[in-house]
C-alpha cells in the first residue's frame, strides 16, 4: 500500500489548492526552517483522523484553518484529501485507488469522506487498523517521536506492536465488547432495581385499587342516600307549603271578616254622626231664636227703664217748679192742674208701664229661665257637641285608621293572594316534582335494588378476576422473567444475525464486505430473504439445507467479484446464486397431490420478493411438503420415489 497523492486547500499554510504527487521512488521534501514542511506531515495526520491538537501543533482545533495574512484574507474551512495506491486489495475496498477526505470549518463541524461518499471516523478507524496508518500506527513518524516511543513503558509501546502485528483491530473488538457488555450489565442492574421498585409499587397499588374500589361502592351507596335525602326535603317542603297556605287562608279569612265588622261599624257611626250632627244644628236654630228674643224683651225693658226714669225726671222737674210756682197765680194752679193730670196719665201710663214692665219681667224671667235651661240645654248640647266631635274625631282617626288597616289589609290581601297564587303554582310545581319524585324515587329503587344484584354480580365477577388478577400476575411475573430472558436473546440473537453468526466464514466475509460498500449487487443469503409461517418452518429448513446459506447477488459479475475477494482473503467457500441466470423449477408429477397427507409444493409455503421468486422456486419447486412420514411413505412409492418428500417434523424420503 503505497501513497499515491496529497490535496491540501485551507489547512495551515496551505490557503490554496495545493496538489503533491508521490511516484513509486522515494520522495523527500527539504526546505528552511518555517517554510511548511511539518504541515504536510499534519496534513497525512489530520486526515487519518487526529483529533489531538497538541499532535497537530495547535491550541484548539480551529488553529488548523488558514488563518490569514496582511494580504490575504482568512478562509472558511480547511481540506485535505490523502489518495493510496490498494491495487493489492490491502485496505477492504474493492476499488484500485482509495481516497480520504476531510473538511473541517470554522463553525466546528466535521465531515469525513472515504471515496467521496460520506463516512464517519469510526470507519476510517476501522478501515486502517491492522494497516500501520491507525491512530496508533508507526507509518506516520514526527519529530521525537522515535524517542517518545522509546521511553514510553512496555504497556503503551504495546500498542504499536499490535498495531504491526495487525492484532489491534481484534483488540478494540474486544474493548468495545467489553464495554457494550459492562453496559448490559448497567442495565441488567437498573432492571432489577426497576422491578424490585415495582414489587414494592405492587402493594400500595393492590390497596390503592381495593380503596378506589370501595369508593366506587360507596358513592353509589351515597347517591341513593342523596336521592332519600332530597325526596324528604321536598316532602317537608310540600308539608311546609301546604301549612303556609292554610294558615294564609284562615287569615285573609280573619281580615275579610274583621273588614266586614268594621266597614258595619264605620256605616253606624257615620248614621250616628249625621243624626247628632242634625240634632245640634235644630238646638243652635232654638238657641239662636231664644237669643233673638232675649235680645228683644232686654231691649224693650231698657227702654222701658229709660222711660221711668225719664218721667220721673220730669216728676221731679214739675215739683221743683211747683214749689217755685206756689207763690204764682191762678194760671199756675191749672198749669198744675194740667201738669197733675199729666202726672196722673204718666202715673196710669207709668202703672201700665211697671205692668207691662212686670209683664215683660216675667216674661224675661220666663225668658231667663228658658234661657237658662236654653244654656244649659246649649251647654249640655256644646258638651255633647264636643263629646260628639270627639267622638267624631276618634271615629274619623278610627275610620282613617281602619281605612289604612283596609288598605294594609287589601295590600296584604293582595300579597297574600299572590303568595296563595305563588303557593297554589308551587303547590302544583311540588306536586309535580313530587309526582316526578315518587315516580324517580320507584325508578331508583329499582334502579339501587337492579344496581345491588349488578353489584353482587360485579363483586362475584370482582373476586372472579382478582383470583384471575393474582394468577396473572404470578404468570405476569412469570412471564416478565420470561420477557427478559427472552429480550436477552433476541439483543443476543440479533447481535449474531448482525454479526452473521451461524453463517460461514465465507457468508460473513462477503455480507460484512458488503455491508461496507466493497461488494456490490449482493442481497443477502437465502434464510434472510424469505419468509415462512412458524409450522412450516422445520420443514422449510430441512428442505432447503446448506441451500439456506447461498448468497444471492444480481448478476454473475457480483457473484465472480465476491469469489475473486474470498480467494485474496483465504476465506473459504461459498455459493452464489445470480438473479439473472437462476430459473424456477416445477413439479410436473402431480401423483403426490393426489394422496392424503399432501399440503403443498414447499415453494408456495414460501413468501419473498418478487426478485427472489425464481430462486425459492428453483430451490423447493421440487419438493413437496406432507403431514406425517406414514402419508410420506405411500406418497413417496405413488411417485417412484422421484419426489422429494419432506413431513413437518423435517423428516426426509
Amino acid at each position: 500500500m503505497y501513497l499515491k497523492s496529497l490535496e491540501i486547500q485551507g489547512f495551515k499554510s496551505f490557503p490554496d489548492k495545493t496538489l503533491l504527487q508521490f511516484g513509486s521512488d522515494c520522495t523527500a521534501i527539504v526546505g528552511p526552517n518555517g517554510s511548511g514542511k511539518s504541515n504536510i506531515s499534519d496534513a497525512i495526520s489530520w486526515v487519518l483522523g487526529e483529533q489531538s491538537t497538541r499532535a497537530l501543533r495547535g491550541a484548539k482545533m480551529e488553529d488548523v484553518i488558514f488563518g490569514g495574512t496582511a494580504k490575504r484574507p482568512a478562509v472558511g474551512y480547511a481540506e485535505a484529501t490523502l489518495v493510496l495506491d490498494n491495487s493489492d486489495a490491502s485496505l477492504r475496498i474493492e476499488t484500485p485507488e482509495v481516497m480520504i477526505t476531510r473538511r473541517y470549518f470554522r463553525s466546528g463541524e466535521s465531515e469525513y469522506y472515504i471515496n467521496k461518499q460520506l463516512a464517519r471516523l469510526k470507519d476510517i478507524n476501522e478501515l486502517f487498523m491492522d494497516t500501520g496508518l491507525g491512530r496508533e500506527g508507526y507509518s506516520n513518524i514526527g519529530q521525537g517521536r522515535i524517542d517518545e516511543i522509546l521511553a514510553l513503558k512496555s504497556t503503551d509501546r504495546r500498542e504499536i506492536f499490535e498495531e504491526a502485528a495487525g492484532i489491534s483491530k481484534f483488540r478494540h473488538r474486544k474493548e468495545d465488547t467489553e464495554r457494550r457488555l459492562a453496559n448490559t450489565e448497567d442495565n441488567l442492574l437498573r432492571i432489577g432495581d426497576k422491578i424490585s421498585e415495582l414489587e414494592l409499587q405492587v402493594g400500595p397499588l393492590k390497596e390503592q385499587a381495593e380503596k378506589a374500589q370501595k369508593y366506587l361502592t360507596l358513592r353509589g351507596e351515597l347517591r341513593g342516600l342523596e336521592v332519600t335525602v332530597w325526596l324528604e326535603n321536598l316532602k317537608k317542603t310540600a308539608r311546609k307549603a301546604e301549612t303556609d297556605y292554610a294558615s294564609a287562608a284562615f287569615i285573609l279569612e280573619q281580615a275579610h271578616d274583621e273588614l266586614t265588622t268594621l266597614y258595619s261599624r264605620s256605616e253606624q257611626l257615620s248614621l250616628q254622626y249625621n243624626q247628632q250632627t242634625l240634632q245640634l244644628d235644630h238646638q243652635r236654630e232654638t238657641i239662636g231664636q231664644l237669643e233673638t228674643a232675649r235680645q228683644q224683651t232686654q231691649n224693650d225693658i231698657t227702654l222701658l227703664q229709660s222711660e221711668i226714669q225719664h218721667h220721673r225726671t220730669n216728676i221731679a222737674r214739675v215739683q221743683q217748679e211747683l214749689q217755685d210756682q206756689q207763690t204764682r197765680s191762678g194760671g199756675i194752679a191749672g198749669q198744675i192742674a194740667a201738669e197733675q193730670e199729666k202726672i196722673a196719665a204718666n202715673d196710669q201710663e207709668l202703672s201700665e208701664a211697671e205692668q207691662a214692665l212686670a209683664q215683660a219681667q216675667t216674661q224675661a224671667d220666663a225668658l231667663s229661665g228658658e234661657a237658662a235651661a236654653a244654656g244649659q240645654k246649649l251647654t249640655a248640647l256644646h258638651a255633647q257637641q264636643a263629646l260628639l266631635q270627639t267622638q267624631s274625631a276618634s271615629t274619623q282617626a278610627q275610620i282613617a285608621s281602619m281605612e289604612a288597616s283596609m288598605e294594609e289589609v287589601q295590600a296584604r290581601k293582595a300579597v297574600l293572594e299572590e303568595d296563595l297564587t305563588a303557593a297554589r303554582a308551587r303547590k302544583a310545581q311540588i306536586a309535580d316534582q313530587q309526582s316526578a319524585c315518587k315516580k324517580s324515587l320507584a325508578q331508583a329503587q329499582e334502579d339501587a335494588q337492579s344496581a345491588k344484584n349488578t353489584i353482587a354480580g360485579y363483586e362475584l365477577r370482582l373476586r372472579t378476576r382478582q383470583d384471575k388478577r393474582d394468577a396473572l400476575q404470578k404468570q405476569a411475573s412469570a412471564a416478565g422473567v420470561q420477557l427478559d430472558t427472552l429480550d436477552s436473546k433476541i439483543r443476543m440473537l440479533q447481535e449474531l444475525e448482525r454479526d452473521y453468526e451461524g453463517f460461514s466464514k465465507a457468508v460473513r466475509l462477503v455480507m460484512q464486505d458488503a455491508g461496507a460498500g466493497r461488494l456490490r449487487g449482493v442481497h443477502g443469503p437465502v434464510s434472510k430473504l424469505i419468509r415462512v409461517e412458524d409450522r412450516y418452518t422445520t420443514a422449510i429448513e430441512t428442505a432447503l439445507g446448506a441451500a439456506m446459506q447461498n448468497i444471492v447477488v444480481s448478476s454473475e459479475e457480483d457473484g465472480k467479484a465476491a469469489i475473486q475477494m474470498l480467494k485474496r482473503r483465504d476465506g473459504g467457500r461459498a455459493t452464489f446464486l445470480p438473479l439473472t441466470t437462476i430459473r424456477p423449477q416445477t413439479l410436473q408429477d402431480t401423483a403426490c397431490q393426489r394422496q392424503p397427507g399432501f399440503i403443498a409444493i414447499a415453494s408456495s409455503l414460501v413468501s419473498c420478493d418478487a426478485q427472489y421468486r425464481a430462486v425459492v422456486e428453483n430451490a423447493l419447486g421440487r419438493t413437496v411438503i406432507c403431514d406425517t412420514l406414514d402419508h410420506a411413505v405411500p406418497m413417496a412409492r405413488a411417485s417412484g420415489s422421484r419426489v422429494r418428500i419432506v413431513t413437518l417434523d423435517g423428516q426426509v424420503m
